[in-house]
């Protein structure tokens, strides 16, 4: 992986640091399972600053990820934290936050198709105050490889339910490159998902309570190195069941709130007399 610059998010920082009480205004967490062969160089390539720290989840890699990130711990601040099995993508996710202390936490897949010189255009409309929730999106920007067709069906289905289910425009609903503000980690409770429908369940949840989600552009590499460990036919059930649970989540949430507001028009009534 190239040098990359980051003169743009580094002066941003020194702009802003002192609007924030944290120690930490960035965390970067990476989930790693059997990513040997990518995971040194992601890492090597990652921002430097005393304002950004590092974690990577080990999900019980059967290979030699750990030692690689053990290498990369000589060049970078890193915290590993190691699965003593196999939890799932969601669950690495949900170890990483646990373990950090950013304002802002930033998510990458550790197999390189991430270039974090994109982690500037994820950040900075949370820290402007323009977005809670910015996804990372390959159609604003670019990728540099072969779109699989069963891919890009499912990314329009599930944009479709989004936006017919929960007023959400999400075109690129399927990625793990994504930043949020430390404000919104409620939305993490409770998570049904432990894998990866997570990504969509995180949106449908965060629309549910309102937050700003904004689509940024990145640039979106080719996946040099092993292959994606999604099984479509189980992710295709776990979203559509997904989907029909938050609806009737939804249902539920607004006749609650409508009986909310009854009730004060009743006690306002009640008053009057």
């Amino acid at each position: 992986m190239k040098a990359i610059s980051y003169i743009d998010l580094y002066k941003h920082i020194e702009r802003i640091q002192e609007s924030y009480i944290e120690k930490y205004l960035i965390s970067i967490i990476i989930p790693v399972y059997n990513e040997e062969k990518t995971i040194f160089s992601v890492l090597k390539a990652l921002p430097e600053s005393d304002k950004i720290e590092i974690i990577v989840i080990d999900d019980h890699s059967k290979d030699n990820s750990v030692l690689e990130i053990k290498k990369a711990q000589k060049m970078h601040n890193i915290k590993l934290c190691k699965h003593k099995k196999n939890q799932g993508y969601g669950k690495a996710i949900l170890s990483g936050i646990k373990k950090s202390n950013g304002s802002i936490i930033i998510t990458m897949d550790a197999d390189g198709q991430h270039l974090p010189d994109d982690i500037y255009t994820l950040v900075k409309p949370i820290f402007d105050g323009d977005a809670d929730y910015t996804i990372g999106s390959r159609y604003l920007g670019r990728f540099h490889y072969e779109l699989p067709l069963s891919t890009r069906l499912g990314e329009v289905l599930v944009e479709i339910l989004l936006r017919i289910f929960f007023q959400q425009k999400a075109k690129s609903n399927q990625g793990g490159f994504r930043a949020f503000s430390r404000d919104i980690l409620h939305i993490f409770e409770d998570i049904q998902y432990r894998d990866f429908a997570f990504t969509t369940e995180l949106i449908i949840r965060a629309a549910l309570y309102g937050y700003q989600i904004k689509e940024c552009p990145i640039k979106l590499m080719d996946r040099v190195h092993g292959k994606s460990r999604i099984k479509l036919n189980k992710l295709a059930i776990n979203l559509f069941i997904c989907f029909f649970r938050y609806f009737f989540l939804r249902i539920k949430m607004r006749m609650l709130k409508q009986d909310k507001i009854k009730f004060k028009k009743e006690r306002l009534v009640f008053k009057e007399l």
